[in-house]
């Protein structure tokens, strides 16, 4: 397709993986410079919303980084609850105990209720609270991997998300 001054205008199906895959890749570049597993399951959709979805509430760095966040705090806070520190981590094993699984429906609940307060809903911050309270990450250094490369990944993808807006919504 051509715009009135002759430029072919590359379409939406295009553009939107070419730039989710670049969101994901400055993430994955990193992780590879600084030699730590900074790659996991939640950034997909949030590099997703960003590129594709950039017009929703949840794409926007406010949503990303305090979503996110409060599925971090909400994935501990349910470890803590059931006592799950010590249980078998979910990735580790061919089943799930009973200490993560409640931890797992403890973060998922207190995740929603909070985003749904605090007006940050983030659809993938589900997943980060997943990723706490079946043990993926749930030591402080895992913590602090996820803090680090949600800020980059706001970072990065504000501009993504701007860039990919409709011109009258661009803020």
């Amino acid at each position: 397709m051509r715009t009135k001054f002759g430029i072919v205008r590359i379409p939406d199906y295009i553009w939107a993986p070419i730039w989710e895959g670049a969101l994901i890749f400055v993430v994955a570049l990193a992780a590879w410079a600084f030699g730590h597993p900074w790659l996991f399951s939640s950034l997909g959709p949030t590099a997703y919303e960003q590129a594709e979805k950039p017009h929703l509430k949840s794409a926007r760095p406010y949503n990303v980084i305090v979503g996110h966040f409060v599925g971090l705090g909400c994935g501990f806070l349910s470890v803590a609850i059931m006592n799950a520190w010590g249980a078998p981590k979910v990735n580790e094993t061919t089943s799930v105990s009973m200490a993560r699984l409640g931890a797992a429906v403890i973060a998922v609940v207190a995740t929603t209720f909070l985003n749904l307060k605090l007006d940050s809903g983030q659809p993938a911050a589900l997943a980060t609270a997943l990723l706490i309270s079946l043990g993926t990450y749930d030591t402080p250094m895992g913590a602090l991997w996820i803090i680090v490369v949600v800020l980059i990944l706001a970072a990065i993808g504000e501009p993504v998300r701007r860039l990919r807006l409709p011109k009258p919504q661009r803020e």
